[in-house]
């Protein structure tokens, strides 16, 4: 159903993953064909309950998941079985084909799903409308574009916070080896255009593929040692690379929301909750409208919208 003075997408070009070509690059079959099974067995796992089988696919991560369900069709069938699992194919197949595309594998598909159920950013208390893929954390864009933690680090300047052992081992453990050992949330990012922009050809170019590690995972306080004020910036795009959009699943994941932009503010730049880059959940706009009144168009500025608790400022 639509919301009245509200719309779901702008005009703007993040250059997240969500540009990134998915389709194209990750093809799905899931849904594309009846599975019969020809080969009626999966090895020692045949001797798990399925009930069993289906918690321990729900603990595992996406691309082990996926490499499972080619083993054979029963193995195919199983994992199109599971209702979570199924849920997120149905409603979002992006996400899955990212975190295969990326190489996510920081987290499980409980942790996947939980957080797709759930709505708040994890640093503050916006409707998160986006995923942040490297530990599957749900982010605003106000968030992941200004704030430190979702500013990943190359591999480069992730092994600078891991210092040598050249005490006992020959040949010596280098910086990057104690870094593989430590084995932090990463990501294989895409090459591409990121980061927001105008059109559909802006955004910086990033020609191959990098290693991203998650900036809190390496580095215990993320303006401490190693800070650099480009860190900061929202031009920078590893930012968005490991960024992509996400719904909110509900009703046992029957059912979805993508979010909703409020109409009156849609000129809006201020710092907080007045921002024409706020997402709200259906039921959050409508608690929205409860507390500022409903949006008007201005009688004087024809297309222009306000809340009544706005105009009468």
């Amino acid at each position: 159903m639509a919301m009245p003075r509200t719309y779901t997408k702008q005009n703007i070009c993040d250059n997240t993953l969500d540009e990134a070509q998915l389709a194209t690059r990750c093809p799905l079959d899931n849904g594309r064909r009846s599975i019969t099974p020809v080969h009626p067995s999966i090895g020692n796992l045949d001797k798990l309950p399925v009930e069993i089988l289906t918690q321990v696919l729900m603990y595992t991560d996406v691309p082990s998941i996926t490499r499972f369900r080619r083993v054979n069709s029963l193995a195919m069938l199983l994992v199109d079985s599971v209702p979570k699992y199924a849920a997120i194919i149905k409603h979002c197949p992006n996400i899955i084909r990212a975190i295969l595309s990326i190489q996510a594998d920081g987290f499980n598909c409980n942790v996947l799903y939980a957080t797709l159920s759930s709505t708040r950013c994890s640093t503050c208390d916006c409707f998160g409308d986006h995923l942040y893929l490297i530990d599957c954390r749900r982010v605003c864009y106000l968030c992941f574009t200004s704030r430190l933690e979702y500013m990943p680090l190359t591999i480069g300047r992730a092994s600078t916070f891991f210092k040598p052992d050249t005490t006992q081992q020959r040949p010596a453990i280098t910086s990057r080896q104690s870094l593989r050992v430590a084995n932090p949330p990463s990501i294989l990012g895409l090459p591409g255009r990121y980061c927001t922009a105008w059109s559909d050809k802006g955004g910086n170019l990033v020609r191959k593929r990098l290693e991203l590690f998650d900036r809190g995972a390496v580095i215990q306080d993320p303006a401490g040692p190693g800070f650099r004020m480009l860190d900061k910036g929202n031009r920078e795009p590893y930012r968005f690379m490991a960024i992509i959009t996400a719904p909110h699943l509900f009703d046992s994941g029957l059912q979805v929301d993508w979010g909703y932009f409020c109409l009156g503010y849609e000129n809006e730049t201020e710092e907080g909750k007045r921002h024409f880059r706020i997402k709200y959940t259906r039921n959050e706009f409508l608690e929205h409208v409860a507390k500022y009144g409903p949006v008007k168009e201005t009688p004087r500025i024809p297309d222009r919208y306000m809340h009544a608790s706005q105009a009468q400022q």
